[in-house]
């Protein structure tokens, strides 16, 4: 829960050393066409004659040429569109990553674009959909020429987060941009939607399916063999016209005496075409290039250096190319051929080959794999080898090293995804471990999981009986105790929990500085306004020495809700305002922190009187309140509308206020002084309702709407602030209007002025 901004281009991947290559930038190189390669003039017609449709969708299993044919339309003299390219893995599941990527593709065409987006996406608990993306749309909609946006093998991405996005994406896209999705399946869109608009173009694997012409064609023209017409139907027959079968039959057949033998005997049983055709390929190769093809298979990504450590070589880069120029399936992932990858389907079935001629090397290829990755500060990648390797020590250190950084810079979905691939009792048994799983569910809004991880984290501590580092790891559970208290309203525990922490850590440390901000928080709720104060202003200070913007803002924004309670609204919407305004960058601007700063300067706008400039202070504080503030946060916010509302004459947006915040504060085991504020609004409701219906009439017909409100409510036990609250006024209001009540009934108390108005018939 590191309040401060990280620096936006970390999120980068790091430079490789020695390889003259960003691993990231490989997946922004856009495939060359092999001249050899069968050109698809029909259906590139058919992709570029369709400018106006919003989603180019390419759907086939693998080997069937997805890749290939959007690559020959990017080069197409039939297109006029600019093409960028974004090839996208796993790791693209995390939202954050997906959306950098998408921004790095767009600037290989247009240079600096995105930077508010990527400045947002660099910051912890900013939401994509709410912020980034509209950042985004709104510097596309600017664009001065037409752009392609492909997203080429989408089937990796992994969850609804990112679909959802992309949803978004394509329902709010301006006319200058167009999305082309290569997949092996249907990704989780508003296909149906799209298809009955007529905003999408569609490439089935019928479409991509080889003619028996087409199949000749690429049978001579790639791998030098020009068969009998019924060879060739045939062939065609067996495969279905699927491209990579036909290829890899046409690299069996090569140099064969017996081409019709093989054919029948490869007709035989087309469920086993893949493993056959693999073993065939594999064993026409020398045992050099056999040997490097199976004990690189487990790298996702192939480079000279990264090979050489892996298999234990000097001559990785001269391999490569040799494999890349007999056509086996290697495909290049930059112009420089430095880095490339085995064609998916080829690289399947060589981890199978491999699995079956040695079922142990591939753990030992990961731990390789996983040691060059880390010395070259490529931290995912060593993570995930790692644990596929079963090196769970190395895994559960590099996590516990990092997981703070990147869930810092907003990639919680990556976080995430390491925990998720450990087994479960190695993640529970780690408390650091289960400190980053706490975090994470803490800023999905889980917190019944965040629970959980808190306890494991706890029973971890006690079974492993870590003397070296007890008070560091008993501070980052305590902070987390104090945070999750106070999210679900428990403040004695987390006001306990804060002040074990403040015992513990050192003080200027981050847990020392979150746990003064939860002490003065729960000080606040619980009523204790001179007590929150202070403890307020020192964490406010240490959050500054620190450069914790978002936690100075977090205590400057209290310490004028403060200063609103105690009717100093001068000094209120002055530390409101500085609250909200430490930092211009839109990682500060759109975290859920900043709702208590716009709370503080619309509360105090709405005592001064100014309705317009506080409607639209609370709006932003609940806006922003629903991405991560706690319960009794989102409640205040919710009665701060409500009281607005209803001093706007809409009585019914009052009302349905009122109510979420009242469902809020019956989830919290403790409301503080919010218990009393909502019955307030309520009675204010209530005094509302009864002032319409019931307009006195004889002696206190002077008696002004106000008085009437303030009057009913004399009779009951709420103080002169409390009815200040319930009636959306200021104190000194109250004072005014019960002076004027007392003049008009002739009465010298509240008392007298009660019983006055029940013989007149007014209460």
């Amino acid at each position: 829960m590191d309040y401060a901004p990280c620096d936006v281009a970390e999120v980068r991947e790091v430079p490789i050393q020695g390889s003259g290559a960003v691993l990231a930038a490989t997946k922004l190189h856009i495939p060359g066409v092999r001249p050899e390669l069968i050109a698809r003039a029909a259906l590139i017609d058919e992709l570029a004659s369709s400018p106006h449709r919003k989603l180019t969708l390419v759907e086939a299993p693998a080997g069937y040429g997805k890749t290939t044919l959007i690559a020959e339309w990017c080069s197409s003299s039939r297109e006029q569109r600019d093409f960028a390219w974004l090839s996208l893995d796993e790791g693209d599941s995390d939202p954050a990553r997906f959306w950098v990527g998408v921004i790095d593709a767009l600037r290989t065409l247009e240079p600096g674009i995105g930077a508010p987006a990527l400045e947002a996406l660099g910051s912890r608990g900013i939401d994509v959909r709410d912020v980034a993306l509209p950042l985004l749309l709104n510097e596309l909609a600017g664009l001065q020429r037409d752009i392609v946006l492909v997203l080429d093998d989408y089937q990796t991405v992994r969850g609804r987060d990112v679909h959802r996005l992309v949803d978004v994406l394509l329902d709010h896209l301006p006319s200058e941009l167009h999305v082309a999705i290569a997949t092996r399946v249907d990704p989780p869109l508003s296909l149906a939607r799209l298809r009955a608009r007529g905003q999408m173009t569609e490439v089935r694997a019928a479409d991509l399916r080889f003619t028996v012409a087409e199949a000749a064609e690429l049978l001579r023209r790639t791998v030098g063999l020009d068969l009998s017409d019924d060879q060739v139907h045939r062939l065609h027959e067996r495969t279905e016209g699927w491209p990579a079968g036909l290829y890899l039959a046409g690299l069996s057949l090569r140099g064969r005496p017996d081409r019709g033998e093989f054919i029948e005997s490869f007709a035989g049983d087309d469920r086993h075409i893949v493993d056959y055709l693999a073993s065939e390929v594999l064993s026409d190769q020398p045992q050099e290039v056999r040997s490097f093809l199976l004990q690189s298979a487990p790298l996702e990504r192939l480079c000279g250096p990264l090979c050489d450590a892996v298999i234990d070589i000097d001559q990785s880069a001269r391999l490569l190319e040799r494999i890349e120029s007999q056509n086996l399936f290697l495909v290049p992932l930059d112009t420089t051929r430095t880095w490339y990858r085995y064609h998916r389907l080829f690289g399947e079935l060589l981890r199978h080959e491999l699995e079956l001629s040695d079922p142990r090397a591939a753990g030992e290829l990961h731990r390789r794999a996983c040691a060059w990755y880390r010395q070259e500060g490529l931290i995912p990648d060593a993570i995930r080898h790692a644990t596929v390797a079963g090196e769970l020590d190395e895994a559960r250190e590099l996590i516990n090293s990092h997981w703070n950084d990147y869930f810092n810079r907003g990639r919680l979905a990556t976080v995430e995804r390491w925990l998720e691939a450990m087994p479960a009792p190695a993640a529970r048994g780690d408390p650091r471990l289960c400190v980053a799983g706490a975090w994470l569910a803490l800023d999905r809004g889980r917190l019944e999981d965040a629970r959980e991880w808190i306890e494991s984290a706890t029973e971890a501590t006690v079974a492993r009986d870590e003397d070296s580092d007890d008070d560091s790891v008993a501070a980052e559970i305590g902070v987390l105790r104090a945070v999750h208290g106070f999210k679900v309203a428990e403040l004695e525990s987390a006001r306990a929990a804060a002040l074990d922490v403040l015992e513990l850590a050192d003080e200027g440390s981050f847990p020392h500085t979150v746990a003064r901000l939860i002490f003065g928080v729960t000080l606040y709720w619980q009523g204790e306004l001179s007590e929150s104060a202070e403890v307020l202003r020192g964490a406010a200070e240490a959050a500054a020495a620190g450069d914790n913007d978002l936690g100075q803002s977090y205590a400057l924004g209290y310490l004028g809700l403060v200063e609103v309670d105690r009717g100093a609204i001068a000094d209120a919407g002055r530390l409101g305002t500085e609250a909200i305004g430490l930092s211009d960058s839109p990682g500060f601007r759109e975290h859920f922190v900043l709702m208590v700063g716009h709370l503080a300067r619309g509360r105090a706008a709405k005592h001064a009187g100014r309705l317009d400039e506080a409607e639209t202070e609370i709006r932003r504080a609940v806006e922003l309140a629903g991405r991560g503030a706690g319960r009794l946060e989102i409640a205040a916010a919710m009665l701060a509308w409500a009281r607005i509302q209803h001093l706007r004459g809409d009585t019914a947006e009052a009302r349905e206020a009122t109510r979420e915040a009242q469902g809020l504060l019956n989830q919290c085991p403790e409301t503080g002084t919010l218990g009393r504020a909502l019955k307030a609004a309520e009675s204010g409701l209530k005094v509302a309702a009864r002032s319409v219906a019931h307009r006195p009439s004889g002696p206190a017909e002077d008696l002004t709407d106000r008085e009437l409100a303030v009057l009913r409510l004399l009779t009951s036990p709420l103080s002169r602030r409390e009815i200040a609250d319930a009636l959306y006024v200021s104190p000194n209001t109250v004072k005014t209007h019960t002076k004027g009540i007392y003049r008009k009934l002739e009465a010298a108390s509240r008392d007298e002025a009660v019983a006055r108005a029940r013989e007149l018939g007014i209460l």
